[in-house]
């Protein structure tokens, strides 16, 4: 519809154009027919034969039912007028067309305007006369369209505007049945990758916290924890997405570090922690290399970051670190608080919340952190009672939302 209306309109105007154009080569025609009976020089000497030609010419095409000439006017070489006649029908006219500034085209050329008076169209046209490709003098003229020769000009410009919109509306019927089946298996074909790519995000954040002998519960919970607190505080949809990636990714970099000191069960000594603290190296490595976890290293690589500056591996501070990285670095340490882990058994919503107090512009943004505390028993019975199976269908529904709509929609 959009095509068939700017095609339309584009047609009507050149028709319009073309209407005109139509019009002037009239009177220009019919100028050229007066010059015949015009002396071949025109001054003061010849004023008489040529208001003569001009009063026949004028007398002529007034007797015309159609288009003809009202007001005539013919100028000499100076551009001094030299005979002007006005036809029985032009009472009124003169008055209404300014004639008072002048327009001496060179030969070849034609210059003309449009005038409305009482309902009836006027083309007032200057053309050169020319004998012998010399210019002579000029012709003006007050040319009058007659309702007719209008009506009929319109009807043909409106058909063929109606031609061009139904030539395009058939097009479109033939052409949308295939654009709609193309249209449908590209958004199946998307929706497809789509999956793929989740389920990839899904199945490498497993294999790391598998590795990390946890289970892949943390996963889940912690990027459901942190996306509800992103929603809380207003983050853009495609922010989101990136924090979904991020949190399944938080630690692909595990993977490059050696199992002895990753699964070692006590504390870590300080040239140990030094190679643990890599891993975010590692980390951003891997998600760089592919243009679709890009976005994903805002957490990979300042999830351990303190708001205080104190955090690894940048020492970034406040709003320097990324706010993906913020929201993460607290829905990671409440799930860690909050569930059992080999190690430990889960804290009490209350008394996990009181020990993240005392990280409050230290560990974490004061301001996401107040967001958080006052949803966080609702968002743990939500979430914390879920087996892994309802974590990751509820985070699946969850994700899609924003994938889907971003990606395909």
């Amino acid at each position: 519809m959009a095509i068939a209306v700017l095609l339309g309109g584009a047609v009507f105007w050149h028709e319009l154009e073309r209407i005109d154009d139509e019009f002037v080569d009239q009177a220009v025609e019919a100028a050229r027919d007066l010059q015949r009976m015009l002396p071949l020089t025109l001054g003061s000497d010849t004023a008489p034969a040529a208001q003569v030609a001009l009063d026949s010419f004028v007398a002529d095409h007034a007797r015309m039912a159609k288009d003809h000439f009202s007001i005539v006017e013919v100028y000499g070489r100076d551009r001094k007028p030299v005979a002007e006649a006005t036809a029985a029908d032009a009472v009124g006219l003169e008055s209404a067309v300014d004639r008072s500034i002048h327009h001496f085209p060179p030969i070849g050329d034609s210059w003309y305007t449009k005038h409305v008076v009482e309902k009836r169209l006027y083309l007032q046209v200057v053309t050169p006369l020319v004998v012998e490709g010399a210019v002579v003098g000029w012709f003006e003229g007050v040319y009058r369209i007659t309702p007719g020769s209008l009506d009929a000009a319109t009807r043909d410009a409106v058909r063929a505007v109606i031609t061009v919109i139904l030539a395009v509306l058939a097009t479109t019927g033939l052409l949308y049945p295939i654009i709609v089946r193309l249209n449908r298996g590209l958004l199946a074909r998307s929706q497809a990758l789509l999956d793929a790519n989740l389920g990839t995000l899904e199945a490498l954040g497993s294999a790391i916290a598998k590795r990390d002998s946890d289970t892949g519960s943390h996963n889940y919970r912690v990027t459901l924890y942190a996306v509800r607190l992103a929603e809380a505080v207003g983050v853009p949809p495609s922010r989101i997405q990136a924090l979904v990636k991020g949190a399944f990714l938080h630690d692909i970099g595990k993977l490059a570090i050696p199992d002895a000191i990753l699964l070692k069960p006590g504390k870590l000594d300080e040239a140990e922690f030094s190679v643990m603290k890599t891993h975010v190296n590692h980390g951003i490595d891997v998600v760089r290399r592919f243009e679709w976890l890009d976005d994903a290293a805002d957490v990979v690589g300042h999830h351990h970051e303190k708001f205080d500056g104190s955090g690894y591996m940048d020492g970034l501070a406040g709003e320097n670190i990324p706010i993906n990285a913020r929201i993460f670095a607290i829905a990671d340490v409440f799930d860690a608080l909050t569930s059992r882990r080999p190690y430990k058994e889960p804290m009490s919503v209350d008394k996990s919340l009181a020990v993240m107090s005392e990280g409050r512009g230290g560990h974490f943004d004061p301001a996401l952190l107040d967001v958080f505390v006052a949803r966080a028993a609702a968002l743990h019975a939500e979430i914390a009672a879920c087996d892994e199976d309802c974590l990751a269908t509820t985070l699946r529904s969850l994700t899609r939302e924003y994938f889907t709509d971003m990606a395909i929609g």
